[in-house]
């Protein structure tokens, strides 16, 4: 794709996301943390979170390739700082740009991105929480009306006038190493539970 496609993509997504994000009704189960975290959340929630949370000033994690400039760019515009890299050969650059921005700024990851499995918790997030020292707010999502993509995750879109249902675990802290694998389960088995009790009605 080339540059001025991009530069096209990125408006006319950030439009049409505004457009049919208006109609939508969140309902949230808890009460959004006031205090700086890694909002961590599966890949395939990214749409709704995002025009949720926009202009909050999060900085998000996109991939240094081109299927990542596709999240980037409307992302940008809905007031997003942007992280470059991935689990791939510039991930390690990222996550040093993530801890950079963590001083400041709350961070938005998906620990299953970009390319799964699906819903199932990487260490990535869990080294990121012991370097920036942020804690880590899981993030359920569920719709009541949605189109589902053919995608590895599944990613949805919520349809017009949906109801979504959005629930923030509490903060969770990693301060040493030694307890990132027996937290990496506890947050898998926590994010699963959030799943099942903020299904809409």
């Amino acid at each position: 794709m080339n540059k001025f496609l991009l530069f096209l993509e990125k408006y006319l997504a950030a439009a049409f996301v505004s457009l049919v994000g208006i109609t939508w009704k969140y309902n949230l189960q808890t009460p959004q943390p006031k205090e700086k975290a890694i909002y961590t959340f599966w890949h395939r929630n990214m749409i709704p979170l995002m025009y949720l949370h926009r202009g909050e000033n999060i900085v998000i994690l996109a991939s240094s390739s081109k299927d990542g400039e596709l999240i980037a760019g409307p992302a940008k515009l809905f007031g997003y700082k942007i992280a470059r890299g991935s689990s791939g050969r510039k991930g390690s650059s990222g996550t040093r740009e993530l801890i950079r921005y963590a001083t400041e700024n709350s961070i938005g990851i998906t620990p299953d991105g970009p390319k799964g499995p699906s819903e199932k918790m990487k260490y990535g997030v869990l080294f990121l929480s012991y370097f920036t020292k942020l804690p880590v707010v899981l993030v359920a999502v569920d719709i009541n009306k949605e189109k589902n993509f053919n995608t590895w995750d599944r990613f949805r879109l919520p349809h017009l006038f949906s109801k979504i249902n959005v629930t923030y675990s509490e903060p969770i802290s990693i301060y040493k190493k030694n307890e990132i694998e027996e937290k990496k389960e506890l947050l898998q088995k926590m994010i699963d539970e959030l799943t099942i009790k903020n299904k809409v009605r």
